[in-house]
């Protein structure tokens, strides 16, 4: 709010000055010091004090005390609305974040979806392959080969190749 002398704080709380510095005494009113060392204190300090401030009319055409508080107010809250601005695109900045990182692990999500689900169906055609195929059961005794050619032609030729050299190496 606005700085006032000690003689402006005395007409604005109809107060003596040496009530106004008997107060700042005893700490029930804060006052500032300017550069210049001006003892000065603050209308909302004096609002807090003593309540409701008081305004007389000048007669020389300046700014009347009553139109400093209501320009003081309108200062005060200006800067209040100021600071909820701030605060308000500090938590549309957060907003906006977290609305990033949650779309992220979103689309991480989907993707981690859509490999499940490819291997989901890779194990199902599997599935499908192996029924198809014909299993080899036990009781399929009649299936196995009966003699050393038939057991030689379902050899692999790595096997063959390699028993056909010791067996000639051995019938030498």
């Amino acid at each position: 709010m606005a700085l006032v002398s000690i003689t402006e704080a005395a007409k604005l709380v109809r107060k003596n000055r040496s009530t106004i510095y008997r107060d700042i005494e005893k700490g029930r009113l804060s006052k500032t010091v300017s550069p210049e060392g001006e003892t000065q204190i603050e209308t909302s300090e004096l609002l807090r004090t003593y309540g409701r401030l008081h305004t007389g009319e000048d007669d020389d055409g300046e700014v009347s005390d009553k139109d400093k508080v209501k320009i003081a107010l309108l200062e005060e809250r200006n800067r209040s609305l100021e600071r909820a601005l701030a605060l308000e695109a500090e938590l549309r900045k957060v907003k906006d974040q977290v609305t990033n990182e949650l779309r992220a692990r979103l689309a991480d999500k989907e993707s981690v979806i859509k490999v499940l689900e490819s291997k989901v169906l890779f194990l199902e055609y599997d599935k499908q392959v192996e029924s198809l195929s014909p299993h080899h059961d036990e009781d399929d005794d009649d299936k196995r080969p009966k003699t050393d050619e038939d057991a030689e032609s379902r050899q692999g030729w790595w096997s063959r190749l390699l028993h056909k050299k010791h067996g000639s190496s051995l019938s030498k």
